[in-house]
């Protein structure tokens, strides 16, 4: 009689919003703005360390997180650059990218891209949906 095989299959989580943002100022700087505008207080964490295969090397990219008690959203703010190649390589115009997890509403998300194209330094910022993107499971990590 045959073995059964049963395999596990991991669903992938994109219940997160992403937004783009094409801007040339420094993580540091970008932080700090956006913490002024939108209230919050993204703090640096460690880098993002991805092995890329193609290139046969470790990617770094710096991230900046924070947990909003009252409105239960988590923000992270991730470099999409590093010294050797994008975190989205399909988003090679994007400098950053701004994951928000959460509950949110659309008016509230237009509100805060609003906001963030306000940011001197910022040259445009736009949502992106994650399940279009060939490289979409690096942002799970």
């Amino acid at each position: 009689m045959p073995k059964k095989v049963h395999k596990l299959t991991e669903k992938e989580d994109y219940r997160f919003r992403l937004a783009g943002i094409s801007s040339a100022e420094n993580d540091y700087r970008l932080s700090w703005s956006l913490n002024q505008i939108l209230g919050i207080n993204l703090v640096r964490m460690d880098n993002l360390e991805i092995y890329h295969k193609r290139l046969d090397d470790k990617q770094t990219f710096s991230q900046f997180e924070y947990f909003d008690e009252e409105t239960l959203l988590q923000y992270r703010l991730i470099s999409n650059r590093s010294v050797n190649g994008y975190l989205l390589e399909e988003m090679t115009n994007l400098d950053y990218l701004l994951q928000i997890s959460g509950d949110m509403d659309e008016g509230w998300l237009e509100s805060l891209l609003e906001k963030i194209n306000s940011i001197d330094g910022v040259i445009l910022a736009f949502l992106i949906d994650p399940t279009t993107l060939k490289s979409r499971k690096k942002l799970l990590q």
